[in-house]
């Protein structure tokens, strides 16, 4: 098997022990046809390794779409293959991705971002909750190993493309954060390529933790997802993306109608304790009984806050860095 010589592109925007850590992962790749380019807006002092090389942005602030153009236009590889500064690869990442791109049409290949091992407590129970049904829906392939399929989005954190196709549909070419990846895999289907999800194409990706950090990206996914449900209908106006903001407004009825009418609030209650009794038996059932209940109060907030989120995207205008 021919193995294409692949560049990979890290922006760079947490800067601490646990990227240098990741980094450090990449040393056992069973693959030696690649570089690693990791963008950032300031100067810092990587590991020494001859494949490794550190390019400033030359400003004070971008975000990963810019960082990652950046690099596009400076790699050497056949193959640009990105992945966030919060994760790292399993061993056979490039090696299980490089048969697929011999199909003229598969321009890009993707694969799940699993919860790594060594997360702690509480970034665990956000792990927990990627892998409920209720939170993932037709999108739990993207936290998990699943069935090998053709998709027409897919996140960064896990995305190897050719190289010539991103220079055919101008990179990123955006300005968003969250959502710069939609963006690109549009440009890719509007021109006539596939994106294949492969299982055996691995990253580890840390979860943000519950509450706070974890609540304040799906905000930001949210958003940006009900702005792109109106500005780019093609992959983002699907009925699995309005559900939560729907699951809101009922939520949001049956409380206030409660305060009025006992038979409301008892259908408020019940529609609670579905939801509740649902949530918990979607979880997995390795898991301990105090992280499901951990992990049910944030589905829940889960919901609450993308579908918030989701009609504040609907309404709003432009989407600002």
């Amino acid at each position: 098997m021919r193995r294409p010589f692949i560049s990979i592109i890290i922006p760079l925007y947490i800067i601490d022990e646990r990227f240098f850590g990741n980094l450090e992962k990449f040393r056992r790749l069973n693959y030696s046809q690649f570089e690693i380019l990791v963008v950032c807006d300031q100067k810092i002092k990587l590991p020494k390794q001859p494949n490794l090389k550190l390019i400033l942005t030359g400003k004070n602030r971008t975000g990963p779409a810019e960082k990652r153009d950046l690099a596009i236009q400076i790699a050497k590889g056949e193959l640009c293959a990105f992945i966030d500064d919060d994760a790292y690869p399993h061993q056979d990442w490039l090696r299980n991705a490089v048969s697929h791109f011999g199909d003229k049409q598969i321009a890009a290949v993707g694969g799940p971002g699993l919860t790594p091992p060594e997360d702690n407590f509480w970034e665990q129970i956000t792990g927990l909750i990627c892998l409920s049904p209720l939170c993932g829906g037709p999108t739990q392939h993207r936290f998990k190993k699943a069935k090998a399929t053709l998709v027409e989005d897919y996140p960064a954190y896990n995305l190897i493309i050719k190289k010539e196709v991103l220079k055919q549909v101008g990179g990123y070419g955006s300005y968003f954060y969250g959502g710069e990846d939609t963006f690109l895999c549009l440009k890719i289907i509007k021109a006539g390529f596939k994106i294949l999800y492969n299982p055996e194409v691995m990253v580890y990706h840390h979860r943000r933790r519950l509450l706070w950090p974890y609540l304040k990206q799906i905000s930001n996914i949210g958003k940006h997802r009900g702005y792109f449900a109106k500005k780019f209908p093609q992959t983002s106006r699907r009925l699995f993306y309005f559900f939560p903001s729907i699951a809101t407004l009922l939520f949001v009825f049956l409380l206030i109608f409660s305060l009025f009418s006992t038979v409301v609030g008892q259908l408020f209650l019940g529609f609670l304790l579905a939801g509740f009794i649902t949530a918990f038996l979607s979880l997995s059932a390795k898991a301990s009984f105090l992280r499901k209940l951990l992990a049910v109060l944030g589905i829940f907030l889960t919901h609450l806050t993308y579908g918030v989120a989701f009609l504040q995207g609907l309404l709003t205008k432009k989407i600002v860095r």
